[in-house]
C-alpha cells in the first residue's frame, strides 16, 4: 500500500499572493514578446508601403487629365486670358484626381526668367525646371510624369504639357494621403527614418541622430533587424541594390520601466480580480482566510489598493486637465500670431479686395506650413472663403460653413476670440475663431484655426506618467504586504494570545460544567450507602448493587468526557494510504445501523474510487455526522437516514440526508464550531473533529438545511 502523504495545509494569503505574482509574471512575459513580435511586422508593413508609393495610382491619373489637357481647346487658345486658363485647368485636375492631390501649375516660355524664394537669384523658367525634372529626378512609366530620384519619403510629382515651340506647361501636384499616412504614422509610432545613398544620407525624419555615413553595413539580406545607441533598426536594401540604397526605419527600444509596466498592470489586475472574487464569493474568503489576522491584512490592503487606484485614475484626469489648458494656451498664441501676420499680408486692402485676392487662398496654405495646423477663412456670413488642407480628416469632411455656436459667439456677443471642442467623424479637437478686420477696423470674415495635436501628445503623456505611477504602486503594493503583514502579526499577536486564553477559559468551564455533572450524583450514592452501611439496613446488599450501578455510570460518563477532549486536542500523526471509500463507508454503516434506520447507494463504478486518507480517522469522522443525523431524528415517527457516494469532477461526494427537524437559522453559523451543542449532554465536538479529520485530508465538510431535512456534504479528493 502507498504511504503518499496528502497535503495538509490549506492555502493561505503568501500562497494565494505568489499565484498572483506567477501568473502576472506569465502574463507580462508573454504580452511583451507578443508586442515585439507585432511591432516588428508592423514595421515592416511600413517600410513595404513606404516603397511602394502611389506611383501607379498617380501615373493612372495623370494619363486621364493629360489626355483632358490635350483635348481642351481652351488651353492651347493664346487669345484666352491666363487666369482662365489656370482655372480650367483646376477644374480639370479635379475631375481626375478627385481630390486626392495638391495642386499648382505654371506656363513658362523659354525667355522667361524666374525669380526663387531667397528674392535675389534669378534663373531661367526652361532651364529650372528642366533640371528639376530630368536631372533630380526620375521618370515614370509616363515620359511626362516624374518624381524626386529614390525619394520614399517624398510624393511630389511633376508633370509637362507642350503647349507650343516656346511655351510650356509645368504641373506640381502632391498625395494628400499619403502624406497624411506618413506624417500620421511617424508620430503615432515614433518610428524615425533615413535614406542612404551609396552609404550617404540623403535625408532623415524622427527623433534619432542619424550619422552622415550609413553606421552599419547594408547586410546581404534584403531585411534586417539590428539594435544600436538603443534603439532598434529595420534595415531594407532598395530594389536588391546591395551597398547603393538602403532605407531604416528605427524605433526606440521600450526601457526596463516600460517592460515592467506591463507587470505592475497584470499584477494589480490579477489583486483587483482576486479581490473582487473573494468579496463576491465570501464563502471562498472564508476558506482561505480562516484567521483574524489574514482577514484584517487582506482587508487593509484591499483599502491600501483601492486609495492608489482611486489616486491614479485623479491624476490621470488631471494630466489630462492640464494637457487641456496646454493645449488651448497653445492654439489661442498660434490664432494670435496669424492674426497679425494677416493684417501685415493684406494692410490696406478693403473686405471685397481681401476676400477675392489670388493671394488669400496661397498666404493661408503658407501660414499653414508655418504653424503646422489648417486654416480657414469665413466671410462674415460664416461662409467658406478660402482654406489649407493639412489635415486628412477635411478631405473627408469638409468645412464649408462656420460652426453656428462659433459664429453666433463672435457675431452676436461681439467676442474677440472663441476657442470651443468640436468633434469630427471619431476625431475630437479644440478649434478657436477670430475675427479678421481691415486697417479701418472693418470686418472682413473669421479665421479658424483647428488643433490636433493633443491628440499624440495627450496619449503620450498619459502613458508616461501611467508608467512611472503604476511602477511605483505596484512596488509599494508589494512592500505594502509585507510591513502590513508585518505590523499586523505584531499587533495582533497578543489578541490571538488573548483569544486562545479565552477560549481555553471557556473549554475548561465546560470541561468542569460536564465533570461536575456526574460527580453530584456520585457524591449523593456514597453518601446514601455510608448512611445504609451505618443504619445496617436489610437490604443494602441491594443498595449496594444500585450505588455499584450508578458509579460505574458516571465514571463511564468522566471517561467519555475524557476521551473526547482528548481526542479534539490531540493532532494525530495519521497515516495516508489508499482507502477504497465504498468499503469505508459500507463497514461505518453496518456499525451505526443497529436500528436499521440507515439507508447506503453508491453510483455506478464506485467500487474503484480511492482516496488519500486514514482509515480509521475517516471512518471516526463518519460516525460523527452518523451522531449527529441519528440524535436529530430520534424524536421523528419514521426515521430515516440516507447516505450516496458520488463523484464530482476531481472529488468524491459523500452525502448524508436525515429527514430531522433541520437545523434553525441562529445556529448554522456555529454547527463546527468546538465546545457548541444543543443537547443535554456532550461537549458538542462532535462535527468540530469531523471537520478538522475531513481537512486534513484536503476535504471540505458543508451542510444544507430547511424543515424536515438536513444533508451534510463530504468532499475529498480522488486518488488519480
Amino acid at each position: 500500500m502507498s504511504t503518499k502523504k496528502f497535503p495538509r495545509k490549506q492555502l493561505s494569503l503568501w500562497h494565494w499572493l505568489l499565484i498572483v505574482l506567477v501568473v502576472s509574471a506569465v502574463i507580462s512575459v508573454f504580452y511583451n514578446w507578443w508586442t515585439v513580435r507585432n511591432e516588428y511586422r508592423d514595421r515592416l508593413i511600413f517600410a513595404e508601403r513606404l516603397l511602394k508609393g502611389d506611383e501607379e495610382n498617380a501615373v493612372a491619373f495623370f494619363e486621364r487629365w493629360y489626355q483632358l489637357v490635350r483635348e481642351d481647346s481652351l488651353i492651347f487658345d493664346e487669345t484666352i486670358d491666363e487666369y482662365l486658363k489656370l482655372e480650367r485647368l483646376e477644374e480639370l485636375f479635379e475631375a481626375s484626381f478627385l481630390g486626392n492631390y495638391t495642386v499648382s501649375f505654371l506656363f513658362c516660355n523659354a525667355d522667361e526668367d524666374l525669380v526663387l524664394r531667397d528674392g535675389y537669384t534669378i534663373v531661367n523658367c526652361h532651364e529650372f525646371f528642366e533640371e528639376r525634372m530630368r536631372m533630380r529626378g526620375r521618370q515614370t512609366s509616363h515620359e511626362n510624369l516624374f518624381r524626386p530620384y529614390r525619394n520614399p519619403f517624398d510624393f511630389r510629382y511633376f508633370g509637362i504639357v507642350k503647349i507650343s515651340e516656346d511655351r510650356q506647361l509645368y504641373i506640381e501636384f502632391v498625395s494628400r494621403e499619403k502624406t497624411f499616412w506618413l506624417q500620421n504614422t511617424l508620430r503615432e509610432n515614433r518610428y524615425s527614418v533615413v535614406l542612404y545613398d551609396h552609404s550617404e544620407l540623403v535625408r532623415q525624419i524622427g527623433f534619432f541622430d542619424y550619422p552622415l555615413r550609413l553606421f552599419t553595413p547594408a547586410n546581404k539580406e534584403s531585411k534586417d533587424f539590428s539594435e544600436h545607441e538603443r534603439y532598434s533598426h529595420l534595415q531594407v536594401i532598395i530594389e536588391g541594390s546591395y551597398g547603393e540604397q538602403v532605407l531604416i526605419v528605427s524605433r526606440r527600444i521600450p526601457r526596463f520601466q516600460n517592460q515592467f509596466s506591463t507587470f505592475s498592470v497584470a499584477f494589480i489586475l490579477n489583486l483587483c480580480l482576486g479581490l473582487l472574487i473573494l468579496l463576491v464569493f465570501k464563502r471562498v474568503s472564508r476558506r482561505l482566510f480562516k484567521t483574524f489576522a489574514e482577514r484584517l491584512q487582506i482587508t487593509v490592503l484591499a483599502i491600501v489598493l483601492g486609495t492608489f487606484v482611486l489616486a491614479g485614475v485623479v491624476s490621470a484626469i488631471q494630466v489630462q486637465r492640464l494637457n487641456s489648458l496646454k493645449n488651448q494656451k497653445v492654439l489661442r498664441e498660434k490664432t494670435h500670431s496669424l492674426l497679425l501676420l494677416m493684417e501685415q499680408t493684406f494692410d490696406g486692402e478693403t473686405p471685397n479686395e481681401i476676400l477675392e485676392s489670388p493671394l488669400l487662398q496661397q498666404a493661408l496654405i503658407d501660414f499653414s506650413n508655418v504653424f503646422f495646423t489648417d486654416i480657414f477663412f469665413y466671410d462674415e456670413m460664416g461662409y467658406l472663403v478660402a482654406k489649407s488642407s493639412v489635415e486628412q480628416i477635411f478631405q473627408n469632411y469638409p468645412r464649408n460653413e462656420m460652426d453656428l455656436q462659433a459664429l453666433y459667439r463672435l457675431n452676436q456677443e461681439h467676442r474677440n476670440f472663441y476657442i470651443q471642442q468640436e468633434t469630427l467623424g471619431n476625431y475630437t479637437f479644440y478649434s478657436s475663431y477670430v475675427p479678421f478686420r481691415n486697417y479701418r477696423n472693418e470686418l472682413v470674415g473669421y479665421l479658424n484655426l483647428p488643433h490636433f495635436a493633443q491628440r499624440a501628445e495627450l496619449r503620450h503623456e498619459i502613458m508616461a506618467f501611467m508608467v512611472v505611477y503604476i511602477n511605483l504602486f505596484a512596488v509599494l503594493i508589494m512592500l505594502a504586504f509585507v510591513l502590513v503583514f508585518l505590523i499586523i502579526k505584531r499587533l495582533t499577536k497578543p489578541l490571538v494570545e488573548s483569544e486562545r486564553q479565552i477560549a481555553w477559559n471557556e473549554m475548561s468551564k465546560q470541561i468542569a460544567h460536564e465533570i461536575k455533572n456526574p460527580l453530584t450524583p456520585m457524591k449523593l450514592s456514597v453518601q446514601q450507602i455510608q448512611k445504609s452501611w451505618n443504619d445496617q439496613k436489610d437490604d443494602f446488599d441491594s443498595r449496594m448493587k444500585n450505588f455499584s450501578t450508578v458509579m460505574i455510570e458516571q465514571i463511564d460518563t468522566l471517561s467519555a468526557v475524557a476521551s473526547e477532549f482528548a481526542n479534539f486536542a490531540q493532532q494525530p500523526n495519521v497515516k495516508l494510504t489508499e482507502v477504497n471509500i465504498k468499503k469505508c463507508l459500507e463497514k461505518t454503516v453496518l456499525l451505526m445501523n443497529s436500528e436499521e434506520t440507515i439507508h447506503f447507494e453508491a453510483m455506478q463504478g464506485a467500487e474503484n474510487i480511492t482516496v488519500f486518507a486514514d482509515e480509521k480517522q475517516l471512518s471516526r469522522a463518519l460516525v460523527n455526522i452518523l451522531k449527529n443525523a441519528k440524535q436529530a431524528i430520534s424524536e421523528v415517527e419514521a426515521p430515516q437516514i440516507k447516505i450516496s457516494l458520488s463523484t464530482s469532477e476531481k472529488h468524491v461526494v459523500i452525502a448524508i440526508k436525515d429527514n430531522g427537524s433541520g437545523i434553525p437559522a441562529e445556529i448554522r453559523d456555529h454547527i463546527f464550531e468546538p465546545n457548541f451543542t444543543t443537547k443535554t449532554s456532550g461537549m458538542g465536538l462532535g462535527l468540530a473533529i469531523a471537520k478538522n479529520i475531513i481537512e486534513q485530508f484536503g476535504g471540505t465538510i458543508s451542510f444544507e438545511t430547511e424543515e424536515k431535512k438536513t444533508v451534510f456534504f463530504v468532499r475529498l479528493p480522488i486518488r488519480n
